[in-house]
């Protein structure tokens, strides 16, 4: 494998609730005059998947605990988002710096347990949730437009996230359907004889983060990415909502 080519889906629509997504990306992939291939890879961001599932929630109608009225008071946080982010996480890690960094009902180490107020309406107190599932909506897509596109398609739900003593956001997988999500190394040789003890590759993470260069992070609207080239065929399927690595295991916590 010696290039990739990503495409962009250009003129991609707003999406609202309960909007069908398979059939809203077949179609602007025939607007934008490309030819689908077995192994295409679709990479879809969190927020239209959310939207379209209706993980809006009104943050003024939300009951509030005493425990988010203190911690919104001592970081200055609106009470409502505090409890969203109670709501959505298994515990909270940190506020210092008045961030707020959980751990996620889902598993995962994040900000404000992914729990988003840009580029939604902004009409009411409106907030956006991570999907439910991550990987029961790859599945769902990835089986949908395989059989709408009559391909064999694989699917990456990617966000975006920051990381420790890094400056900046970088796109990651949430979930996966029909990738090698993570290719493990350990016992191949490198280019002197030597065996690999602990490499493992996030490939679904890597082309998560290619793909970012082109969806954005503000007003782009090019929320599906393409890419073409990624050769899956020699390695195990796996998926990359199982990258969560467990607390007892993590080499950072």
């Amino acid at each position: 494998m010696n290039s990739l080519q990503l495409i962009a889906l250009d003129n991609f629509p707003l999406i609202e609730p309960d909007d069908d997504l398979v059939e809203i990306i077949v179609r602007s992939i025939n607007s934008n005059n490309i030819l689908i291939d077995d192994m295409d890879i679709i990479i879809i961001a969190q927020k239209i998947i959310s939207k379209a599932e209706n993980r809006f929630v009104d943050l003024d109608k939300i009951q509030i605990s005493e425990e988010a009225n203190k911690l919104a008071l001592k970081i200055n946080k609106d009470p409502g988002l505090i409890q969203a982010i109670i709501n959505e996480s298994n515990k909270i890690l940190s506020t210092d710096k008045g961030v707020v960094i959980v751990e996620h009902n889902l598993g995962f180490i994040n900000i404000n347990a992914g729990i988003d107020q840009s580029n939604i309406p902004q009409k009411n107190n409106l907030a956006l949730l991570l999907p439910k599932d991550p990987s029961k909506s790859a599945k769902k897509l990835g089986i949908s437009l395989s059989k709408a596109l009559n391909k064999n398609i694989s699917v990456i739900i990617s966000d975006s996230m920051t990381r420790p003593y890094r400056s900046g956001v970088i796109n990651f997988a949430l979930a996966s359907y029909n990738l090698p999500s993570l290719l493990d190394l350990k016992g191949k040789e490198d280019l002197y004889g030597n065996k690999l003890k602990g490499t493992e590759v996030a490939i679904a993470d890597e082309l998560s983060s290619a793909s970012g260069l082109l969806m954005g992070q503000s007003d782009e609207k090019k929320p599906v990415i393409l890419i073409k080239g990624f050769d899956k065929s020699s390695h195990e399927v796996n998926d990359a909502f199982d990258l969560i690595v467990k607390e007892n295991e993590d080499l950072y916590r």
